[in-house]
């Protein structure tokens, strides 16, 4: 029996205030998240490269590198990360955070960027188990295509050698072949049952 365990899941904390920047880290580590922090956007980018989050939690105003651009660049490196935005600029232009998973104004609580960092995760796990599904449902059709066509060409054989059977008879070494095409028809197919096995065990262990 093989125990699989949940993998911590990784937070970025990108925000040029550093009092505010300890207090989501600390927060979030303590929920049980592993937490990197950047002061800005360029250096964050750098972190994402080392660290691969599964959320990101930004300021807008930052120097180097602030929100807007540090989204277009995030959306570059992984299209599906989640980000969450946070800013104090009554005069935003929220259009411009239209692919940010949530935008959470300033002053906000912790426990909103929490709520929101946990709802951004549970959003990104059903995307990976989705693609997941999609990739093992071909895998699982190929497999079986593939066991379908060696049992249609090993009957096929078999009717050929059937046939000649009628005018001549047929050599044991052939009868010798025939049976072991017989055999790999069969094997394929439990290959097909195994193949399905192992997709709904991987299903699983990415969904616990």
């Amino acid at each position: 029996m093989f125990l699989m365990r949940r993998a911590a899941r990784a937070v970025l904390v990108v925000d040029d205030d550093g009092d505010w920047r300890a207090l989501v880290a600390d927060t979030l580590a303590e929920e049980g998240f592993v937490v990197a922090t950047a002061s800005d956007g360029r250096a964050a980018c750098d972190c994402v490269r080392r660290v691969h989050p599964d959320v990101v939690v930004t300021d807008v105003e930052m120097p180097l590198m602030d929100g807007y651009e540090l989204l277009a660049r995030l959306r570059c490196l992984d299209h599906g990360l989640p980000i969450i935005v946070m800013s104090a600029n009554d005069g935003r232009d929220t259009s411009r955070f239209s692919d940010a998973f949530r935008f959470i104004p300033k002053p906000a609580t912790i426990d909103a960027v929490t709520v929101a960092v946990k709802d951004a995760l549970h959003r990104r796990r059903r995307t990976r188990l989705r693609d997941l599904w999609t990739t093992a449902r071909a895998a699982a059709g190929a497999a079986r295509e593939r066991g379908y066509a060696i049992i249609a060409r090993t009957m096929d054989r078999r009717r050929r050698s059937t046939k000649a059977a009628v005018v001549r008879r047929v050599r044991p070494d052939t009868r010798r072949r025939t049976g072991g095409r017989s055999r790999f028809a069969v094997l394929a197919g439990v290959g097909v049952v195994t193949v399905a096995a192992f997709v709904i065990a991987a299903i699983r262990g990415a969904a616990a």
